[in-house]
């Protein structure tokens, strides 16, 4: 008998695909030893195999304190981080939300509008009887610390589904829920960051197209330097002014000074953006028309909402139509400004006078007022006594 061969290696040795050379490769998923580029193609094609490391794979204690492990964690974790940035800066640039949640039945909602803000805005969990769901605290707390009043919509409502509005952790700000409405009527609900710009959140929902965005861009900068070189102008006026009156030993009237920013704030008020005027939405209002508040496109949304209530989240109309043109329709107009209506209906009741104190407020919610546990009857006799003051007075005098 011939003894065997020692230079004939072993099967196992071998590439585990063509058996001729010995293995180079070990696929990161499977473990499998190949000799080529070629191997290692059929070996995942044969085998389905993708060939990338599973995070998850079990390995064993001694496997785990070695600096390969180690390595592998971290760029697992950083790689999670990296794609939700990168998801997070998509959507923030495109107006979309990544988290979209599932869309409701139009039939169930009612308005197919608000469908779009649920699939908008991100689910919040049921929360349990009586209390807050997760993130609902910072929300509320960041609300309260920017000074706005949230009036919280019953459970179950459309508008309380669709609010996603939180307290973003990455830019430590809120990111707020906006509705907005087109000059058609359409309406669109998105997130936006309290310290975005009123006109970019508007190009981000009703993006316009490169050639047009360009040309707009340039006429924003001029109007900018244009109204800086207005300031600076009269700023030296009001210098040069300022030694001649004291000069003449007159007593300065210090009221005459600050007069001149008024008209600059309310010019800043009327100001188009694209040939649109944004007003924002005043709530819970004693007129058939939406009661609208003219805000400057140039200024944050956290500055648009300080000392303004809110039904769970902002609206915001774009019109077409100045605030003077609002303010020239007399009959049937579809719209009022909120000076308007404060000089005709006159001062609301408090709320929080005809809200039933919960000590749920004193913890984190002082700011929140929930509409569903509002007594109804307490609404009714408020709105009477406001209403028909006059003629209660009047009957009373005879």
């Amino acid at each position: 008998m011939s003894e065997p061969n020692t230079d004939d290696s072993l099967l196992s040795d071998l590439c585990t695909i063509c058996h001729i050379h010995p293995p180079k490769y070990r696929c990161p998923r499977c473990s499998t030893r190949t000799c080529s580029l070629p191997c290692s193609r059929r070996h995942k094609l044969w085998s389905q195999c993708s060939g990338v490391r599973d995070p998850a794979a079990y390995l064993r204690r001694s496997e785990l304190a070695t600096d390969s492990a180690f390595d592998r964690d971290f760029n697992f974790i950083t790689s999670i981080e990296r794609g939700l940035e990168r998801a997070e800066r998509d959507a923030e640039n495109r107006g979309i939300a990544v988290n979209a949640g599932v869309s409701a039945d139009p039939a169930v909602t009612g308005l197919e509008s608000e469908v779009v803000g649920d699939e908008a805005g991100r689910k919040r969990k049921r929360p349990a009887e009586g209390g807050l769901v997760k993130g609902e605290t910072g929300f509320l707390r960041g609300a309260q610390n920017a000074g706005v009043q949230v009036i919280r919509a019953p459970r179950g409502m459309s508008r309380n589904k669709a609010n996603a509005s939180r307290w973003h952790p990455k830019h430590k700000c809120l990111s707020w829920t906006v509705d907005w409405v087109s000059p058609d009527g359409d309406k669109l609900t998105r997130n936006c960051l309290e310290s975005c710009v009123l006109a970019d959140a508007y190009d981000r929902v009703y993006p316009q197209p490169k050639d047009r965005a360009d040309e707009s861009d340039q006429k924003t900068k001029q109007e900018d330097n244009q109204v800086s070189k207005d300031d600076a102008k009269k700023k030296e006026e009001e210098g040069q002014k300022a030694p001649e009156v004291l000069s003449t030993g007159d007593q300065p009237a210090p009221s005459e000074v600050p007069t001149p920013s008024e008209p600059a704030q309310d010019q800043a008020e009327t100001t188009s953006h694209r040939g649109i005027y944004l007003y924002l939405h005043r709530p819970r209002t004693a007129t058939k028309q939406p009661v609208l508040i003219p805000l400057a496109p140039r200024s944050a949304l956290a500055s648009a909402l300080r000392d303004r209530v809110v039904v769970e989240f902002p609206t915001i109309y774009a019109l077409r139509a100045s605030p003077e043109m609002i303010l020239a329709e007399k009959e049937n107009p579809a719209f009022i400004l909120e000076e308007e209506y404060l000089r005709t209906q006159g001062p609301e009741p408090d709320l929080s006078d005809i809200i039933p104190q919960d000590p749920a407020v004193d913890q984190g919610q002082s700011e929140a007022i929930d509409l569903g546990q509002i007594d109804e009857k307490k609404v009714l006799e408020v709105l009477k006594q406001d209403l028909f003051e006059p003629v209660t007075a009047c009957s009373v005098a005879h």
